[in-house]
Formats: structure tokens, C-alpha cells, sequence
């Protein structure tokens, strides 16, 4: 496209600040500014009464030859109906052939009073050269004379604006536009606002997918639908195409924005490097009677090249400081305004026996109303620094809501490579509903993992642990000829009030390893019920036995908990006797 196809468009350009993160940029949270004044519409006079512009142009290449559209919009500027002209519509190349086109089987005969219609027009031409195509004209044409008679009505240039299908680069300054970027579509009539905000790359069950979410806003004083248009995406050889994933009519109140997601399947090591903007038109073939109807031919033009950010890493990322609570995107309804989302833990270790790390998340949901609160099903997401992702298994737990003036605390466990530092890395808190199967993230961070506590000292929030004395005791049975251990902590516990424990919290393993490094027996203490633990002294019986008694012992204590792919646990402490 060049800059005489954007003379046929309007196109507002909108201001809206951007917080960016990399791949992603959340919107202020403030509507967006009114549109500065927009460029003139190229209209042209058919008739007394009609008004004519260029919509779309196709030309493309095809099995047949070449396929040449034309899609025009017409006016009617009367009180009365119009018909429409019987001009011939004729497209001109730039060798100066000239070719006429048919018109759609559902092309409307009038226009009504101050309507807009939109009128199809297509030839498949014997050619299999690059056409250039110059001008679109209406010729009068007098079949009833000989020989027949042409009057020239209107000619329009249009040289440099067929678009030639998905292949083609759309280079003109004024259809590319910058990530940060608002605009409207071009050649539509709908007033929406676009905004890009984020580009995620996801491995779903049926491959590699790039979910790309809009937000669109009506700044008119009237309900607007969300006309169809679809993203595709583009590297430097390829072209994947997307779809959009709400399915139906999407309609927008005055004043409303609201978020679109597209989904551009692609190969899985294929990074995209901009978006091409599409909108859809179709022309149907005659039929043969009423009851026999042509084929209906569908085809996109493209309108915009939208450039994506260059990828930061989580280097983007705001950081956070643990216990501060989270900033959500306000349009989203996952996260209760009067709830509290704070990241109150974040520790990893070495898992030795799989080969890989374990890192755990620990979030506390506070409830600052006087009504109970469902918890919400928010999903977790690290990203490493080079922005490779790595989703968590979210602990399984009760739907016991959240009392008010309370919380809870929900735990995620992640397994990353060994060769993960664990600094630096990238949190995201992800709605996997609103755009299922996809994921939308509505807060994104940059966190550091915390350091390993001292061994007398450990937490599992909202309990502290300190442990004044511990010891392992062994029996050796004449009868089995194999050791039994038994254990004994004093530990001062404290717990943060007004978070709520139930059964589906974690509860604490302790490990007994061997100097050979084999696990002789396990135990594992609770923080509720009749055997819970207590300030003071705990007594636990180990549950394995070994045939050989073989010191140093190494006593490992874990916090563990449920999740939907099994038991997940982090390493709190550990002590060697």
C-alpha cells in the first residue's frame, strides 16, 4: 500500500499510555483520549445523487491466472431511493488493457435514502504475469446502437494499491504501525479504537501458538459492533494465519472498551517479527436459477502492518518486593477489587534425584471486605531472562471462601532446568479462562528467589519455625535385624493471624538419609488437627527401616503440598547428625 490507498480511509490516531514488558503492555487504566482530527476521505461523484470510494482491490495470482477485485462503497447523498447506475466497472492496467468486471450476485439494485452500500466486483483474467493495475473507471455502455456506444463516467487511479495476497509487504508509512500504536481500521466505517497489549507465545496440546490481545474502545455516544477482521502473523519468510478466538457478535456501549484475542498458530521455533491486519470481502458467482446460486468467494485485503516490540526479557519487568500487593489490569474480573494478591515466598532447590529445580511460589489472598470471597482461579507463569516460560501446578485446595478481614495462602510449584540461575526470573499471573484454551496475563513481574533460611530457623507462611533442639534416635530389632528411627523437636512456633488453614494446606516431610545418601524413613507432621504441630515438644516415628546403621544421618525437612500433577515439594531446612 502507498500513500493514495490511505487517502480512501480514515484513520484516527489515539494516544494511550503504555506500560511496557517486553512482549506485553498494559493500558492506562484511563479510557483512551479523544482521536486527533482524521485524514480526508477520497469521494468521488458517480451521479447527481451517488457518492463512490475505493474500498478494497485484489489482485492476485490464481490456478486460472490472475484474480482482479474490486470492492466500492456507495453513497446516497437524496431523500429518495436510487438506483444503482448499469455502468460497466473496468479495470485499466498499466500497459493500458482494459478488463471488465462482473458484478456480485448480491449486490444490491438500489441504495436507500443517505445509505452507505457496498457493491463487489471480480474477473479471473488468462494471465500469469505481474499486472499492474492503474485506474477504475465506469463506462457507460449502449448495447442498442451499432456499433455500441462508451461514455467514459468516472475514472479513479489506484496504481501501487491491489493487495496481492498474504505474501505481500505493506511498506506505506501510514499503514505501519508502531506497537504502542492506537488506530481504527482503514476502510471500514466503524469508529473503534484498537490498542495492542499483548503478544504471548504458548505451547498448547496442538502446538505452538502466538495469543495476540487488543483492546478495543468505542468512543462514540452509541452501541458499535466490533466488525470481523483477523491478525496474521509474519517473519521474514512466512506468513501463519490467525483467528480470532471470542466467537459471535461482539458489541461495544458507549464508552466501553474491551479485550479481543487472536490465535496465530505457527512452528514451534518461529518468532514473529510483525502483524498484518485483515479485513474480509466476498463476491458471489451467478448461479444458474434462484435455486442453484454461484459459489460465494470469500478473500482478505490487508490494511496494517503492525511492528512487534523487541523481545526485553524480564528485563522489562517491574521488579517486586515480597509481601506487596499485586497490580492487576483493572478490565479484568478474575481478581476481586477488595481482594489483596501478594507474593509472600519464593524459594528453590536443587531436586538431585529427578535433574532438575524445583521452584515454589507461595501467594497470600487477602479479603478486605465484609463478604466472604470466592478464591480465585488465577494460573502462574515463570519466565527465565530470556523469556522461556515455565507453568506452575497451582496446589490443590477447598471452594471454602474467603472470610472477610482474612486470608489464605495458595502454593505453585514449578520445575525448571538445573542450569536456571533463579535470579532475574519473570513472574506472571495468567486468566486462563476469559480466553480459553488461551492464556491472558493481567500482572507480570521481576523476582528473585529467596535465599536459603538458617537451620534453625525456617517458615511455611503464615508459621515461623525455631528450633531450639532436635535429635534421631535409633532401635535395632533382634527379631528383624533391621534399625527403626524415632525423632524429637522443641521448636517456638508462631502464625500470622487471620489466614485461613485447612485441610488441603501443606504440611511438613521429614526425610531421613543415610551417609550413603538413601532415604531410611520418612515422617510427616501437620499444622492442623489432633497430631498437629506445637510450640514446645514434637515426637515423630519415622516410617522405613534400614539394614544397616549407617552415621552421618542427614535429616531433610520439606514443605509439601497437592497439586493436579501430584506432590509437590520445596526443601525448608535440613540438619546432619
Amino acid at each position: 500500500m502507498n500513500n493514495k490507498m490511505k487517502k480512501t480511509a480514515a484513520v484516527l490516531v489515539v494516544s494511550a499510555a503504555l506500560m511496557s514488558t517486553g512482549y506485553s503492555a498494559f493500558a492506562d487504566e484511563a479510557a483512551p483520549v479523544a482521536p486527533v482530527a482524521s485524514e480526508a476521505i477520497a469521494v468521488h461523484k458517480l451521479t447527481d445523487n451517488l457518492d463512490v470510494e475505493v474500498k478494497s482491490i485484489l489482485n492476485e495470482h490464481v490456478p486460472e491466472g490472475t484474480r482482479i477485485g474490486v470492492v466500492i462503497r456507495m453513497k446516497n447523498n437524496s431523500t429518495g431511493i436510487v438506483r444503482v447506475p448499469e455502468y460497466e466497472l473496468r479495470v485499466k492496467t498499466s500497459d493500458g488493457t482494459e478488463y471488465t468486471l462482473q458484478p456480485s450476485a448480491s449486490n444490491i439494485k438500489a441504495v436507500q435514502s443517505k445509505a452507505n452500500s457496498e457493491l463487489s466486483y471480480m474477473a479471473v483474467i488468462d494471465r500469469t504475469d505481474d499486472v499492474q493495475l492503474a485506474e477504475v473507471n465506469w463506462t457507460d455502455v449502449d448495447y442498442y446502437v451499432y456499433p455500441k456506444k462508451e461514455t467514459p463516467i468516472l475514472n479513479i487511479p489506484v496504481a501501487g494499491l491491489g493487495w496481492q495476497g498474504s505474501d505481500m509487504p505493506i511498506t506505506d508509512a501510514a499503514s505501519v504501525k508502531k506497537w504502542s500504536d492506537s488506530f481504527t481500521i482503514p476502510s471500514l466505517t466503524s469508529p473503534i479504537q484498537y490498542t495492542p497489549v499483548n503478544i504471548d507465545k504458548q505451547s498448547t496440546d496442538k502446538g505452538t501458538v502466538y495469543v495476540v490481545q487488543l483492546l478495543a474502545y468505542n468512543p462514540t455516544d452509541k452501541r458499535e459492533t466490533i466488525p470481523e477482521f483477523s491478525l496474521d502473523g509474519k517473519t521474514a519468510a512466512k506468513v501463519f494465519t490467525g483467528k480470532r478466538v471470542e466467537e459471535g457478535a461482539l458489541v461495544l456501549d458507549s464508552k466501553e472498551e474491551k479485550y479481543i484475542h487472536f490465535a496465530i498458530p505457527t512452528d514451534q521455533d518461529t518468532e514473529l517479527a510483525s502483524l498484518n491486519l485483515l479485513t474480509k470481502e466476498s463476491f458471489a458467482q451467478a448461479g444458474a436459477s434462484a435455486a442453484a446460486p454461484g459459489e460465494v468467494i470469500q478473500y482478505q485485503v490487508g490494511r496494517l502492518n503492525i511492528l512487534l516490540p523487541v523481545n526485553g526479557g524480564t528485563t522489562a519487568l517491574a521488579p517486586y518486593t515480597l509481601g506487596e500487593a499485586m497490580t492487576f489490569d483493572t478490565r479484568s474480573d478474575l481478581i476481586h477489587p477488595s481482594l489483596q494478591v501478594s507474593l509472600v515466598e519464593l524459594h528453590t532447590y536443587d531436586n538431585e534425584e529427578e535433574g532438575n529445580k524445583i521452584v515454589t511460589a507461595k501467594f497470600k489472598l487477602n479479603n478486605s471486605s465484609d463478604k466472604p470471597i470466592s478464591i480465585p482461579e488465577f494460573q502462574a507463569d515463570l519466565l527465565n531472562p530470556e523469556g522461556y516460560e515455565y507453568s506452575g501446578q497451582r496446589q490443590t485446595i477447598t471452594n471454602t471462601p474467603i472470610l472477610p478481614n482474612s486470608g489464605i495462602v495458595v502454593n505453585y510449584s514449578f520445575n525448571i532446568p538445573l542450569s536456571e540461575a533463579g535470579q532475574g526470573l519473570g513472574l506472571k499471573i495468567v486468566d486462563a479462562k476469559t480466553a480459553a484454551p488461551y492464556k491472558q496475563t493481567i500482572a507480570s513481574y521481576r523476582v528473585d528467589v529467596q535465599k536459603q533460611e538458617e537451620n534453625t530457623k525456617f517458615s511455611v507462611y503464615p508459621f515461623k519455625f525455631d528450633v531450639s533442639h532436635w535429635d534421631v534416635s535409633y532401635l535395632f530389632s533382634i527379631q528383624t535385624l533391621e534399625y527403626s528411627y524415632k525423632g524429637k523437636f522443641i521448636m517456638d512456633i508462631e502464625r500470622e493471624p487471620s489466614i485461613q488453614v485447612d485441610q488441603n494446606f501443606s504440611k511438613l516431610q521429614f526425610e531421613l538419609y543415610d551417609a550413603s545418601g538413601r532415604l531410611v524413613g520418612t515422617s510427616t507432621g501437620s499444622f492442623i488437627g489432633a497430631n498437629r504441630l506445637v510450640t514446645g515438644e514434637n515426637n515423630f516415628t519415622f516410617k522405613g527401616t534400614s539394614q544397616q546403621f549407617d552415621s552421618p544421618l542427614t535429616l531433610k525437612v520439606f514443605e509439601v503440598f497437592t497439586t493436579a500433577g501430584g506432590e509437590a515439594k520445596r526443601l525448608v531446612t535440613e540438619y546432619t547428625k
